[in-house]
């Protein structure tokens, strides 16, 4: 039975007087003039005390006194010595504390933890010293407490005085005020004094209410039962501490308050007295085991309330009684009888499942100690507003100190400092007496090999790592914790317990990686560990680069590449992967039917993206440390270095990094660099004599082995090279990584594609077969093939799932794009040797280039890499496509457009099958038809470029200055005439088949054959009319739009009268008097939109205007009509397809032109008497600029330039023939031009 505070004061005011008396006695004594003797006999009764109940303890506690007033005692206490007094007092009060980590811990703290001894008989000791210094203490030396103490009438310090237990000082109850009191105790010389004497009280009681509110406050931190109305702590301990606390609070003696309580707490959970039992509330008190999910090799974790603490029952809460229910982990709980003393208590060794659990129990105690403490200090100094000032002024100390001490205790926790609990030798709580007196010389003092040394075992996991694994470090204790431990002489302790998470997480991550699903726990508690600050940096950091399994260990050979991959601290973390070769348990679970929906890998991909995401804040924070930050560059370039053999066709995979650990790799990379600018990166890098890459063995892109020597020996006379930044180092550490593992992943992915294509050919060829051999002496033999076969297209498909989910992840393959888009524009830069300054902008023509030396020394696979990539994307993720950016685009096209710029011609022959595979690849049997399909992808193409300023301008550029854009206008203007005429045909053909079958007596008329023919040809028009007219659109959407802001070009001679023609007779079939026959049900089935092609044409009319354009309008005696297009304006200006303006813009060109026609019709009489030699040998028409083809004929230049945009041959022998090999006929075009002359002065004369 336990007693509350009030049933202790009033049992001790009882004996009150019997105990004064006693205590008076010893003190007038012979041996009450020395201290020390008196000190010595109370501690020698008291050593022989054997610790029992706390009614026991409570009843046999001494009394400290104070002699009274005037007395002749109080005299006789004052002519102590003065040396022996303060000897006396820094006896009872002595405490070691350890140099290395500043833990206070008194005597009987030590002794508890070497011994595990009871703290009852040591409490006594020190009390009964403690009123033997204060009975000495003169009284005008007496302290403040002593001062602030309930005064004691005089009638009643005439006979006995006592100073009442702090601990019985509370408030006044209702008993207190009913208490008669002496007679004269309320009276008073005078009411000044009166007066000032209530004050003070009053002052006094104040400032003892605060204490104990502030004890209270100290109490619900440390989750201690204080009795106390309200109270709903867990942990109950001695009351003889409780007892002492406010003497020892009004002493400000926060720190040695604390490691009281938190050693005699966590001695109590080591023997499994105090561990917590979860109740129905919640998980309180235990640890969840979530973090089993993990595969471990190490001992399975057990709940708290699973500690056993003897052989009837099992550890719990401190109200648990001894019949509670034997659990498994009782260890040798056979041997162990009844009569062995040790009720309650295991008198052998615990189990280490126990012990481990012991120690995550303490621990999660300490959190919730340092925890509490913030709330609290928040709770009275931010959410109180009624807070007591000594609450506000005290209270962020007091915190303080609790939370340096849960840190220093946290730390001995971890290192195993209270192993010595669970040690036969430390003896048990419930030991006799003669055990305790003959234990006592050697609980004075504990050993610093015991204080600074670790007792861990190697199975146990550390115990920071469980509860982190749950949850339940905060970030702040984690940072604390750090420094805390960082304080200690070399940062032991920090490197103990750190070293040991860091096994642990270590050990769990290699666990994790086989596994069902993706398991990222430990990669995440690593995450937290590495951004933990402490004093503005990482000390995770340098503790990982330090670790000996980090790089230092392996030893360069051909194994290295394997054991960097395997066996390296992060290897664990960065292998995390699907693939089966990898992780076999992942395929088999998840495609054990060989199917995987798009949901699944959808989630996959997710997953997999938070993960390397998670990787790249680890690396991020250990590059940005300047402390591991050159040890991690090493690491990067050991992987690069040790596995540049993966991109060789038949490497041996058993020596290298699987594709798993290298995509993972590359992302981190990749997301590294994604914001890395690159006119900060120094382009000749990849040359630097301390380079991290190596590129001297790679073949160059133009130039040779030797050549590329010479050029490094020049350049290091030249150069004056400096020491690189990060970002140099990261960006082509990313471009290699890149090379070593997107590219080699894409090879074997095709290797296994082929590989299941060739066994399902020989599946299909033996089942084919099968009636051939099933009767024959082969059967057997075909079958175990047929069977081989089978098993093994079924590892392969497993093997194909996974790949499709960590290589054709469309975030790795997007992010692949990006960065191949920022190499692109490096070679740019490089190719015209101008330093990287924003986006690149072509200031050469491709045909001009001279390659860089800087270029020319670039490896192959650089250009290769990409091409590859692309071709790859294109087949399997056509999605990608869409983060191609101008920069590549703007690459291949001068790559291709420049072939001189590449040694090696696979590489521009790797390009063109670039372009190719963009087009689109239908097959048909009409040569022009797959010409159209390939025109309409470059009108989409031109269309994208278009709409970007940049290449708008260089259309323009072009249109000016080259020739080859008018070979371009022209193929269109050929297709778009063609398309039109075909898509114009065949919407008259189904009119006509549509009025066929609306008429019913035409339509029954036809035999049947005859209908299901029509209908037959019905749908293929229909087909054929939608394909037309969808390419027909985009042509000339193309001639609309470069109209705008392009002329000259369609002004051109060899263009302007087949432009003209053009735009007449569509206009003639749309406006004309047949325009009825293109109605067609339903039009928007087919994409025809009548409305929208005429307006078209009419602004194509206005985009042209001009004297030259009237006049080619003209000169189109097929179509042009005047009355035809000026009813084609009203039609237009009628149905408002085109603003009243624009109608009269296109009518006052109809009249100009219309003005031209007549001119030309009056002169059409004049040339034909001109003489032969004259004419244009294929149009019949006076030539105005003959020249001279090499077969020696006379043409006019107008009229073979416009044959030789179609074909490159002389019309008349077929030989080649170019625009360069004409040659002017200057006498000829002088007579030409003088007969004209003589012939209209003849003419105007007669």
């Amino acid at each position: 039975m336990e007693l509350t505070p009030e049933e202790i004061r009033a049992r001790r005011l009882r004996k009150l007087g019997a105990k004064t008396t006693r205590n008076v006695a010893n003190n007038n004594g012979p041996s009450s003039m020395d201290g020390n003797t008196t000190t010595d006999a109370t501690a020698s009764s008291s050593s022989n005390t054997t610790s029992g109940t706390l009614e026991k303890v409570a009843d046999t506690q001494q009394m400290p006194t104070i002699t009274p007033i005037g007395s002749g005692k109080s005299e006789t206490a004052m002519e102590c010595n003065s040396n022996e007094t303060v000897e006396s007092s820094s006896k009872v009060n002595s405490s070691t504390t350890d140099p290395k980590t500043d833990l206070i811990i008194p005597d009987k703290i030590e002794a508890s933890i070497m011994l595990g001894l009871e703290m009852a008989e040591q409490s006594q000791q020190q009390q009964k010293a403690r009123s033997v210094l204060v009975a000495s203490v003169p009284v005008s030396t007496t302290n403040a407490t002593q001062q602030r103490k309930k005064p004691v009438p005089s009638s009643v310090a005439s006979s006995t005085v006592t100073s009442v237990n702090a601990w019985s000082v509370k408030k006044r109850s209702s008993s207190d005020h009913s208490t008669t009191k002496p007679e004269g105790a309320d009276k008073h010389p005078n009411s000044e004094g009166s007066t000032l004497e209530t004050k003070v009280q009053c002052e006094q009681d104040s400032l003892v209410s605060s204490q104990e509110e502030l004890l209270q406050i100290m109490l619900r931190i440390m989750k201690i039962n204080s009795k106390a109305r309200y109270s709903n702590s867990r942990f109950t301990i001695d009351t003889i501490i409780l007892e002492n606390a406010l003497e020892i609070l009004d002493r400000q003696n926060y720190a040695e308050f604390c490691a009281e309580v938190i050693t005699e707490v966590i001695k109590g959970i080591y023997y499994g007295k105090l561990i917590e039992s979860h109740n129905e509330d919640g998980d309180t008190g235990r640890l969840s085991d979530s973090w089993t999910t993990i595969p471990s090799k190490k001992v399975k974790p057990i709940m708290l309330d699973e500690v056993v603490i003897g052989r009837s029952g099992r550890g719990g809460s401190s109200g648990m009684t001894a019949s509670s229910t034997a659990t498994p982990m009782d260890v040798d709980i056979d041997m162990q009888t009844e009569e062995d003393g040790a009720s309650g208590y295991c008198s052998s060794k615990p189990s280490m499942k126990a012990f481990a659990n012991n120690r995550v129990a303490a621990l999660e105690y300490l959190i919730g100690c340092y925890l509490r403490s913030n709330e609290e200090l928040y709770s009275y100094t931010k959410v109180k507003k009624n807070k007591k000032m000594y609450l506000a002024e005290t209270l962020p100390s007091v915190v303080s100190v609790i939370r340096q001490q849960t840190l220093k205790y946290a730390i001995l926790v971890l290192k195993n400092i209270f192993q010595s609990f669970c040690q036969p030798s430390g003896g048990s709580v419930e030991s006799s007496g003669g055990s305790s007196s003959s234990n006592s010389g050697t609980t004075n003092s504990i050993s610093k090999a015991t204080i600074t040394g670790t007792g861990s075992t190697a199975l146990e996991k550390s115990p920071l790592l469980t509860l982190m694994y749950e949850n339940k470090v905060s970030a702040d204790f984690m940072s604390n914790l750090m420094a805390e431990s960082r304080t200690s002489e070399g940062e032991e302790d920090f490197r103990v317990i750190f070293t040991a998470v860091l096994d642990d997480l270590y050990i769990d991550m290699q666990n994790a990686i086989c596994n069902e699903n993706i398991v990222a726990d430990p990669l995440n508690r690593l995450k937290e560990l590495i951004e933990t600050r402490v004093d503005n940096t990482h000390p995770i950091c340098l503790l990982i680069v330090e670790h000996k399994i980090f790089l230092t260990a392996f030893t360069p050979d051909k194994y290295f590449a394997r054991e960097i991959s395997k066996v390296s601290f992060l290897a664990p973390f960065l292998s995390l992967s699907v693939l089966l070769d990898e992780n076999h348990k992942f395929a088999s679970h998840h495609f054990s039917d060989n199917v995987c929906d798009r949901t699944l890998a959808s989630s996959f991909h997710s997953i997999l993206s938070n993960t390397r995401k998670v990787l790249h804040s680890i690396f991020l924070v250990l590059l940005s440390n300047q402390y591991s930050r050159y040890e991690m560059l090493n690491y990067i370039a050991a992987i690069l270095k040790s596995n540049a053999k993966r991109i060789q066709y038949n490497a041996d995979d058993r020596f290298l990094a699987k594709d798993g650990f290298m995509l993972n790799f590359m992302s981190v990379l990749q997301l590294l660099s994604v914001k890395i600018n690159l006119s900060r990166i120094d382009p000749l890098y990849p040359h630097h004599p301390e380079s991290l890459v190596e590129i001297e063995d790679e073949t160059k892109l133009k130039f040779s082995s030797q050549e590329y020597t010479d050029w490094l020996a020049t350049l290091k006379d030249v150069k004056d090279w400096e020491q690189h930044k990060f970002v140099t180092h990261c960006w082509f550490l990313t471009l290699h990584a890149h090379h070593l593992g997107i590219i080699p992943a894409i090879q074997r992915y095709n290797k296994l594609l082929r590989a299941a294509k060739e066994l399902q050919r020989m599946v299909d060829e033996l089942n084919a077969t099968k009636a051939q051999w099933e009767n024959t002496p082969l059967a057997r033999r075909n079958k175990q093939v047929r069977d081989r076969c089978v098993s093994q297209m079924n590892k392969l498909s497993k093997a194909k799932l996974s790949c499709d989910i960590a290589i054709i992840d469309p975030n790795v393959l997007s992010a692949c794009m990006q960065f191949y888009s920022t190499v692109c524009e490096y070679m740019l830069y490089q190719i015209e040797n101008r330093p990287i300054d924003g986006q690149f902008t072509n200031q050469q023509h491709p045909s001009t280039l001279v390659a860089s030396e800087n270029f020319s020394a670039l490896p192959e696979w650089y250009i290769e890499d990409i091409a590859d990539f692309i071709l790859f994307c294109m087949q399997h993720s056509i999605s990608v496509i869409d983060y191609v950016d101008n920069s590549i685009i703007t690459w291949i096209l001068t790559l291709v457009c420049a072939p001189h710029l590449i040694k090696n011609p696979y590489i521009t022959a790797k390009l063109i099958e670039v372009l190719f595979v963009t087009s689109p690849t239908i097959q048909t049997t009409s040569q022009r038809l797959y010409l159209q399909i390939i025109n309409h992808e470059l009108a989409q193409t031109a269309l994208g470029l278009w709409e970007s300023a940049l290449h708008r301008q260089a259309f323009v550029n072009e249109s000016k200055s080259g020739k080859q854009f008018v070979k371009f206008v022209n193929f269109f203007l050929n297709d778009t005439t063609y398309l039109l005429d075909e898509c114009l045909e065949y919407l008259k053909r189904i009119h006509e088949t549509q009025v066929l079958m609306m008429d019913d007596s035409g339509w029954n008329a036809l035999t049947q054959e005859a209908q299901q023919s029509r209908q037959r040809q019905l749908v293929q028009d229909e087909r054929q009319c939608r394909s037309y007219l969808t390419l027909a659109r985009e042509t000339v959407d193309m001639f609309h739009y470069m109209t705008i802001d392009i002329k000259e070009p369609f002004l051109r001679p060899e263009l302007i009268d087949r432009l003209s023609s053009m735009l007449n007779y569509n206009l003639h079939q749309l406006c004309g008097p047949k325009c009825n026959d293109l109605r067609v049900r339903h039009p928007h089935k087919y994409g025809w939109e009548p409305r929208r092609l005429l307006g078209q044409l009419v602004d194509i009319y206005l985009h042209l205007n001009c004297d030259d354009f009237a006049a080619a309008l003209a000169a189109d005696e097929r179509s042009f009509e005047r009355q035809f297009f000026e009813d084609a304006a009203n039609r237009v200006e009628r149905t408002g397809i085109r603003s009243h303006r624009d109608v009269d813009d296109f009518r006052k060109l109809i009249d100009k032109a219309a003005e031209i026609y007549v001119k030309n019709q009056e002169n059409a009489d004049e040339f034909a008497e001109a003489p032969d030699d004259f004419k244009d040998p294929l149009m019949d028409t006076l030539m105005t600029d003959p020249v001279v083809l090499p077969s020696g004929t006379i043409m006019d230049r107008a009229i073979i330039t416009r044959h030789l945009l179609n074909s490159s041959t002389d019309p008349f022998n077929r030989q080649p023939l170019t625009e360069d090999m004409l040659k002017p006929a200057t006498e000829l075009k002088e007579r030409i031009q003088q007969w004209i002359k003589e012939y209209r002065a003849q003419k105007k004369s007669s």
